[in-house]
């Protein structure tokens, strides 16, 4: 039974093909971008993947929801995928790199195990930016009585950045886990948590914070907006 004011762990785009340096995007990105990878990667492995692990059980232990968005295609043509990523696509493709976005079948697009969804929680594929892209997201946040969208994932200036706004554009608290987000550098997750806080309310907590005790702080943050 979800207890006092229901939040939900929203979890973007932490996927395989991210992470692993063996899958075609991976491999394409860091010839582009010399160095982006491996430091993603290890943000993730040292700072998302626990933080991701202590807020699920902690979510879990109320009965409070996490959703896992996977960005993806389901055409082998990619184009429903944003244009942007249409075209990193083909760029790729054209130097040797198939299929650097997974379609959604491909194991690549998977959640990696450290931090894989269990059987109750949530899976919702995009092909663009935002997870209010797909109807599906906002559909399952409401249907649970969700208030308060936590965001974690990937990356902090892109994914989570624009599925962040648009949920405070429909009315839901979001808060900001910094520990559990990654980007490209680390002065672009800075900037994009301090570019939010106009749109987002400006809660920007830690895990470990908000793990332990995450009811009377998610109570907090909606008082404060409803003053």
């Amino acid at each position: 039974m979800n207890r006092g004011i229901p939040a939900a762990l929203v979890v973007v785009d932490l996927q395989r093909y991210y992470l692993e340096a063996a899958s075609p995007f991976y491999s394409f990105t860091e010839l582009s971008w010399p160095g982006s990878m491996s430091y993603i990667g290890e943000r993730v492995r040292s700072s998302v993947f626990p933080a991701v692990t202590r807020l699920k059980a902690a979510f879990d232990a109320l009965g409070w929801p996490t959703v896992y968005l996977r960005l993806c295609s389901g055409r082998p043509d990619r184009s429903d995928l944003h244009r942007f990523f249409r075209t990193f696509w083909s760029a790729a493709e054209a130097a040797g790199y198939a299929d650097a976005y997974p379609l959604s079948d491909d194991p690549w697009a998977d959640v990696p195990d450290e931090v894989a969804p269990g059987p109750a929680d949530i899976v919702i594929d995009k092909a663009s930016f935002s997870g209010f892209s797909s109807p599906e997201l906002e559909k399952a946040l409401r249907e649970r009585g969700v208030g308060t969208v936590v965001m974690a994932g990937l990356a902090t200036s892109q994914c989570v950045d624009t599925t962040a706004r648009d949920a405070s554009e429909r009315g839901f608290i979001v808060v900001h886990a910094e520990d559990a987000q990654a980007d490209y550098s680390d002065d672009e997750h800075e900037a994009s948590l301090f570019a939010s806080r106009g749109v987002c309310g400006g809660h920007v907590v830690d895990s470990e914070f908000l793990a332990a005790a995450p009811e009377r702080l998610i109570k907090a943050f909606a008082d404060s907006e409803n003053r």
